[in-house]
């Protein structure tokens, strides 16, 4: 019976209990997706992890049950590397801001979140 505090400690010190199936959902914001593609307003992204789940039209894209939503109507979401686009499957590495970055070259200031590798380096207002 030992080792299985045993092993959850270890899995703890190791990083293992990362939570991968922590799901979040951006809706109705306009996504910029890094590509050639247009805009999508309005939007949704679904992030499981550390990985972008799905993303579309809002229309097409449903939020799972359970997910923790952030509502970014008004706001654009982008690539954080405008060399890596924000894909499914891909890793979730986005911005969020108030502003188009494609028109606004001051929109760093207008950042209103920030995800790196699925985890919110600035939480999201």
């Amino acid at each position: 019976m030992r080792l299985i505090p045993l092993a959850v400690l270890l899995c703890v010190v190791s990083g293992c209990s990362r939570n991968t199936d922590r799901v979040t959902a951006i809706t109705g914001a306009t996504l910029m997706d890094g590509s050639s593609r247009p805009p999508v307003t309005p939007a949704t992204i679904v992030i499981r992890g550390r990985v972008i789940e799905a993303m579309g039209p809002a229309a097409e894209v449903p939020v799972p049950a359970g997910a923790v939503r952030f509502d970014a109507r008004e706001k654009y979401v982008f690539p954080a590397d405008a060399a890596a686009p924000l894909a499914p499957g891909g890793e979730a590495d986005l911005i969020i801001t108030r502003v188009n970055p494609a028109t606004d070259p001051d929109y760093a200031k207008k950042t209103t979140g920030r995800m790196q590798g699925g985890v919110w380096i600035q939480y999201p207002e």
